[in-house]
Parts: structure tokens; sequence; C-alpha cells
């Protein structure tokens, strides 16, 4: 027992030492949803919890909100006691060491041997999946739910199933991934074990439920869950890039490892003739997130841990008869080299990235001068990327677009056709559409190439403009 703590002690120094390195690449938050996060919580910290969203005003948060992440917000609030950018970053370099941690702590449960090895393969298969992990976002505690969730099924612990379930339901919109890991292992037990445990049904709904109907957001929260699961994320989400697929191309790339653990799984699965319930539930959740994954990048986050817990678990079985074979040190020495050479690739690609996405802070200066010059409540057109950190910034403005792209759309589909139109530079009418629909006090213009047809179209219309503060990275105009 002592051992195995200093084992985990030891484990979750080193995640923790690896996620601060990657977090501090640079002084800025990574990404754009850490900024609203961060900043949410923040609102709520001072304000409890808020019934409308006025910030994003051109979205249907604005009309009908209910924060159906409310146990996310209220997780971050500690951290923004030591400053919104600084807490922002420690939570996320946490809650990425704590997912790893569980990972970890889940293999050496279940005896599986190279269980650090198994977590640190997690951590580096995938570069995009790296990036991720350095939002301040809800992924990692969610995959350790799941992880927990598994453990709690497999030892038969149903109060903490239902407790899981209720967390999860407050925590995350994903909580219906976890509705189909349950699902899968009671079909799993029915099916292999010949048992119909009606309790897992029981535990794991009714933990949904109370979860659903405790929300200070009862019932809104039900149509907003509606709304972001089958109109922005799982099925139908129009606009945001990382529900959409990659290329063919770009796919490969990024997942041509998982593709191999799983071909690498399916190998010692014929060798051994035989597979356990726990290796049909990974194999099964690996294959449906991978196909998944074809249609949403998103799925990522799931395909990755389980294959690897798929390679893992069937691995763990064959290497029983490989422990007297001298081919097993060959392999161990093969896997070390491939990690180690895995993870300078990958950490080099990460910071190339992360280099290259870090530019909203260059709009610090813009919205330093909105705060102290623009009156409070006044109505800010702009692109929808700059919606975060904007906000983060300054809470006291509204701004037309936000949070999500299909939110706008959804909202009113003819004015957003028109939006797009502004972006892309495709739209020919001589009105005004920036007055026509919107009717703003301000424009905030970028100076980046998602703004460039933006600003020609304020050059196209300068009548109705006038400059109010101008620097290289951006541009504030205010309508006549």
């Amino acid at each position: 027992m002592l051992a195995e703590n200093k084992n985990i002690i030891i484990a979750s120094t080193i995640f923790l030492l690896i996620f601060s390195i990657m977090q501090f690449i640079v002084p800025d938050l990574i990404g754009f949803d850490s900024y609203y996060h961060i900043k949410a919580a923040d609102i709520i910290k001072k304000e409890g919890f808020i019934k409308e969203f006025p910030w994003a005003a051109h979205t249907i948060l604005s009309n009908n909100y209910a924060d159906i992440q409310i146990l996310f917000r209220i997780l971050l609030i500690p951290f923004t006691f030591l400053g919104l950018s600084i807490g922002a970053k420690i939570a996320s370099v946490l809650f990425a060491a704590l997912c790893f941690i569980v990972f970890y702590w889940f293999l050496a449960e279940n005896k599986i041997k190279y269980a650090f090895f198994w977590s640190l393969l997690y951590l580096f298969t995938a570069e995009s999946l790296m990036y991720r992990f350095l939002l301040t976002r809800q992924m990692p505690i969610a995959i350790a739910l799941l992880i927990l969730t598994i453990y709690f099924l497999q030892k038969k612990k149903y109060l903490f199933l239902s407790i899981a379930s209720f967390v999860f339901v407050l925590f995350y919109s994903g909580f219906v991934i976890q509705l189909f890991v349950t699902l899968s292992y009671f079909f799993l037990e029915k099916i292999l074990s010949k048992k119909f445990d009606y309790r897992i049904i029981l535990y794991s709904l009714s933990g949904t439920i109370l979860g659903l109907v405790i929300s200070p957001y009862f019932p809104n929260n039900i149509f907003m869950l509606y709304t972001q699961i089958f109109k922005v994320n799982l099925i139908s989400n129009l606009y945001n890039v990382e529900w959409k697929p990659w290329p063919f191309f770009e796919f490969i790339k990024n997942n041509i490892l998982a593709l191999v653990y799983l071909l690498i799984s399916a190998f010692i699965l014929v060798k051994n003739k035989k597979i356990t319930k726990v290796q049909s539930l990974y194999l099964l959740l690996a294959l449906f997130f991978f196909a998944y994954t074809i249609l949403s990048r998103r799925m990522q986050e799931y395909l990755i841990p389980f294959s690897v817990l798929a390679i893992a678990f069937l691995f763990n079985d064959y290497s029983q008869g490989l422990d007297k074979n001298k081919f097993l040190k060959y392999i161990k020495i093969g896997a070390v080299v491939f990690l180690i050479a895995l993870a300078i690739i990958n950490f080099v690609l990460l910071r190339k990235d992360v280099i290259n996405n870090d530019f909203l802070h260059n709009y610090d200066k813009c919205a330093e001068w909105m705060k102290s010059n623009i009156p409070k409540n006044s109505l800010i057109f702009t692109n929808a990327y700059a919606f975060p950190y904007l906000f983060f910034k300054n809470s006291d403005l509204r701004y037309t677009h936000g949070i999500d792209l299909t939110y706008s759309y959804l909202y009113s589909p003819e004015e957003f056709e028109r939006y797009m139109g502004i972006m892309q530079g495709i739209i020919k009418d001589g009105k005004d559409f920036i007055i026509q629909d919107y009717n703003p006090d301000y424009v905030f213009s970028g100076k980046i190439k998602q703004d460039v047809q933006l600003y020609k179209y304020i050059v196209k219309h300068k009548e109705n403009y006038k400059a109010a503060y101008e620097d290289d990275w951006c541009a504030v105009l205010k309508v006549k």
C-alpha cells in the first residue's frame, strides 16, 4: 500500500510539472474559451447565479439563459481570487494533472502493468489533444469522471455511480457521454455475464434526473441542454470548427496513433482468442469514438483515452505469455524510445501551436480604451472570435456575437446570414447591415485576417463611422 501511494505521489508530481511547463510556454491564457470561463466564474462570484446573459446580445443566450455548466463555474471561483489570468492557468494545470492522475490510479487499481507508461502515452499521443488540455475547460475533469464512472460500475458502487451522474449533469453538457458509457456497460453485462443488473440504470438515471431538477436554472436548463446537445454540439453544429470533421489528411495526422492502437488491440485479440467484459467495453468505446471522430474532431478527446485503455488492458493479458520471452525486453526498450521521441516531437509542435495562437492579448490597449471611454451597457459590434477576450476585459459592455456562432444563427437566421456575408466579404447590397440589423454604439475590428473583410465593409460605409481609437492591432469606431 505504501509503495502504491508513493507511486501515485511521484506520478502526480510529474504530471503537475509537465502541465506547468506546457501551460507557461506563454504568460497569457491559452485559447479563446479560457477567457470566457474564468470571467463567467468571476461574475457569479460577485453577482450570484445570473439569470440573464446580456453580454452576447444577438444570441439565444440573451433572452433565455441557463448556465448548464454551473458546477464548473463554481469550481473555478476559488481560482478567481488569485487573479483571473493566473487563476485560470493554475486551474488548467490542476484539472489536466487530475485527469492523468485518475487515469494512472485506475490502471494501477486494475493491476495493469506499466501504468505510468500508458498514462504518458495517452498524454503524448496527439499534439492537438495536448493543446486542448491547456485550455481552462471541463474536458479533463469530464474524462476523470468517466474513468470513475467505470470504476464504480466495476466495483458495483452504485451510490457513488449516482453521485458521479449527479455531478456530471451539473458540470458539463457532455453528460450524455457518461450515460452512453453506462448503458454500454449495462448491455455488455447482460450479453457477456447473462446478468440483468437494473441497479446500473436505476442509480445512473436517478443521479442524472436529480442533477437536472436541482439545478438553480430548472426548468430552463432542460431547454438549454436540448439546444446545446442537439442544435449546437453533437448533431447539427453549423459553424463551430471544433465540432466539424477534419479534412482527410488532417484526420490521419492527428489520429494515426489511435488507429495504430486499435489495430494492435485487434491483433492481440486475435492472438488471445478471448476478451473480458472490461476489455470489450474499452474496445467498443474506442471504436465508437473513432467513428464519431471522423464526423467531429471534438470526439478525439474520448477516442484517445479509450483507445489507450483498450490496448493497455488487452496487452496486459497478452504480456503474461511474454514474461519469460526475450522479445518482451526489446518491446519495452522500443516502447520507451518511441515514447521519448513522441514526447519531444509533440512538445515542439505544441510550443509552436501555442505561440502562433497567442494573439488576443494584443487587443489589450483597445479593450482598455473601451473600458475608460465607452459608457456602460453600450452595444459593440464585433466578430465573434474576439468576444471572449473583450468580455474578459470588460463586462460592462454588451457585444453582438459570442461564445458559439450557432447561438447567433438560432437567434435570427436571416440576420446571421448577413453577418456571415459581411465577415466573408460577399455582401453586394449597398445597405449597411451593421447599422440596419444591430444599430450598435461602436464597432470593434481587429487587424488580423479574420477581420479583413469587416474592415473593408466599414471603409465601404465610412460615412456611418468615426474613428475613435486605433493601434497596430485593432480599431474602435463610433457609429455616427
